[in-house]
C-alpha cells in the first residue's frame, strides 16, 4: 500500500508552512536550515496514530495570475490537489470569517475529496469552540481551530487526520529494514535511465521491475552482494521558469516525492556539458531533505583522458558543499563505474544506520574543545557547551547541549559537523546537528544541518 497524501492549501499568508513545521515538530523534533542550500520542503513525511502519510506543502492560491511565474506555481498547486487523498484548507483565523474567498471554496468543492477546515492563528483555548462553531456555515463537516505557533490543536489535527485516513484503509507502511530506496536523481538527458538500465542488466538477480502509480517513476528491485536495493528512475528536474508546461510541472513534483522516499540519491550529472547551476540546486534539494548522496558523472567515455582528470579536479570547486559526499566516473554505454556505484550505495547505507556510544562521543567531544572553544558573538551570552550524542540514525542526528543555541557561532557548529563526518566516519550522508538548552526550554532549541 502506498502512503496517502495530504495537500495544505489556502491563501497566502495563513500560516501552511508554519502548521507543516509544527506537525514535523510533533513526529521528530527537527527541521532542516542548510546554510547555501535551498530550503523548499515541498514534501514531508508524517506518521501520526499508526498511519503514515506525506503532507505537501504548497504555495498560496491565486486566482488573478498576472505573471507566468504565479502560473506556473499555481499549476503545482492544483497537481497537490489532483493527487491529495487529503486536503487541508487553512484559513487565517484572525480575520472575520465574512473575508472567506468563495472562489477556492468552490474550487475545493469542485474537487470531491476530504476536506478538513483549519482555523489558524487561535491563540486561546478558550476561543477554539467560539471559533468552530462560526465557521459551521460553509458546510464543512471536519473543522479544527488551532495555533501552528503556539501547538494549540495541532495534535487534535492529527488525530482528524488519521481518523479519515484510516478509514480508508491507510495504515503504518511496512518497509523492509534491510532495503534501501535509491533514486536517480538528475536534469533531462544527463542518462539516468540509461544507468538505470545498465544496473539492472549487469545484475543477475533482478527480483521484480513494476511501473510505480505514476507515469514518471519505474520502481525496480534487485539483489546487490545479498543486499536488497530498490531503485527509483525518476523523470528530469528542469529548470524553473516562468512559463512550464503541466506536464512538466507533473513530472518534477513525482521527482521530489521519489527523492523524500529515498535512503540514498544518486545525483547524475553529464559530463560532455559540464556543471551548471541546476546541477548545484539539485544537489541542494537532496541535502535538504537528508538523503545520501553519489555524484555520478556520466558520459565521460566521451571526455579524453586529460578532461576526465580536469573533471575529477573540479567537481569539489562546483560542489563545495558537498565535500563529504563520493564522486563516480560513469558511461552507462561500456558499464564503467556502475559496480562503483552499487558499492557506495551499501556503504554509505550502513553509515546511516551507524550509532557511536556515549563514552566514544565524549571522548570525540573533549578532544574537540581542547582543539577549539566557540567563540563569542557580538550582543551574544558567553557561549558554553556541556555534551554530545547521537540521538537517531537514517539520517544520523546529533545533540549538543549548551548554555544558548543563539550564542554557538555557525563557524563552531561547521567545525563539530564536519569533524563528526571526518573522524567518526560518517562519510556520504549529512548530518544533522540539533542544538538544545540545558534548561530545556523548547524556545531555545535549534536544529542544523
Amino acid at each position: 500500500m502506498r502512503e496517502a497524501i495530504v495537500a495544505i492549501v489556502g491563501e497566502p499568508n495563513v500560516g501552511k508552512s508554519t502548521l507543516l513545521n509544527k506537525i514535523l515538530e510533533q513526529r521528530i523534533a527537527l527541521t532542516s536550515n542548510v546554510a547555501g542550500t535551498t530550503r523548499d520542503r515541498f514534501y514531508a513525511p508524517a506518521f501520526w496514530n499508526d498511519v503514515d502519510f506525506t503532507l505537501v506543502d504548497t504555495a498560496g492560491i491565486i486566482f488573478e495570475q498576472r505573471e507566468e511565474l504565479e502560473k506556473n506555481i499555481q499549476k503545482q498547486v492544483e497537481i497537490a490537489l489532483q493527487e491529495a487523498d487529503l486536503i487541508l484548507y487553512v484559513l487565517d483565523g484572525k480575520k472575520s470569517p465574512e473575508t472567506l474567498d468563495r472562489n477556492i471554496l468552490l474550487k475545493l468543492r469542485k474537487k470531491k475529496k476530504d476536506i478538513i477546515l483549519v482555523i489558524n492563528k487561535i491563540d486561546a483555548p478558550k476561543k477554539i469552540k467560539e471559533t468552530v462553531d462560526q465557521y459551521h456555515f460553509t458546510g464543512f463537516k471536519n473543522i479544527v481551530a488551532l495555533s501552528s505557533v503556539a501547538g494549540i490543536g495541532v495534535g487534535d489535527l492529527l488525530d482528524e487526520i488519521t481518523k479519515n485516513l484510516a478509514a480508508k484503509g491507510f495504515a503504518k507502511i511496512e518497509k523492509d529494514p534491510s532495503e534501501i530506496s535509491v533514486s536517480l536523481i538528475g536534469k533531462p538527458n544527463v542518462g539516468k535511465s540509461s544507468i538505470f538500465n545498465k544496473i539492472i542488466g549487469e545484475e543477475r538477480v533482478v527480483v521484480s521491475a513494476t511501473p510505480g502509480t505514476t507515469r514518471n517513476v519505474i520502481d525496480t528491485d534487485i539483489v546487490y552482494k545479498t543486499k536488497k536495493i530498490k531503485f527509483l528512475d525518476t523523470a528530469g528536474l528542469k529548470k524553473k521558469e516562468k512559463k512550464q508546461a503541466l506536464p512538466d510541472v507533473y513530472a518534477s513534483f513525482q521527482t521530489i516525492r521519489a527523492m523524500h522516499k529515498s535512503d540514498v540519491c544518486i545525483l547524475v550529472i553529464d559530463s560532455s556539458l559540464g556543471i551548471t547551476q541546476q546541477d548545484q540546486r539539485i544537489a541542494g534539494e537532496i541535502v535538504a531533505a537528508s538523503k545520501g548522496l553519489i555524484i555520478v558523472a556520466n558520459k565521460s567515455d566521451l571526455l579524453t583522458p586529460k578532461e576526465q582528470t580536469k573533471l575529477e579536479k573540479n567537481l569539489p570547486d562546483f560542489f563545495e558543499f558537498l565535500w563529504w559526499a563520493p564522486a563516480v566516473q560513469v558511461s552507462a554505454k561500456s558499464g564503467q563505474g556502475i559496480s562503483e556505484i552499487l558499492d557506495f550505495i551499501v556503504k554509505i547505507e550502513e553509515t546511516r544506520h551507524k550509532n557511536i556510544d556515549d563514552e566514544t562521543m565524549r571522548e570525540f567531544f573533549h578532544a574537540k574543545l581542547k582543539q577549539r572553544e566557540p567563540q563569542r558573538l557580538r550582543d551574544e551570552r558567553i557561549p558554553k557547551v556541556y555534551s554530545l550524542q547521537q540521538v537517531s540514525t537514517n539520517p544520523p542526528v546529533f545533540l549538543m547541549m549548551v548554555n544558548e543555541p543563539s550564542a554557538i557561532s555557525m563557524q563552531f557548529r561547521k567545525f563539530i559537523q564536519n569533524a563528526i563526518i571526518k573522524e567518526l566516519q560518517f562519510w556520504g550522508t549529512p548530518v544533522k546537528l540539533k542544538l538544545e538548552a540545558k534548561r530545556g526550554n523548547p524556545k531555545f532549541n535549534e536544529d542544523h544541518t
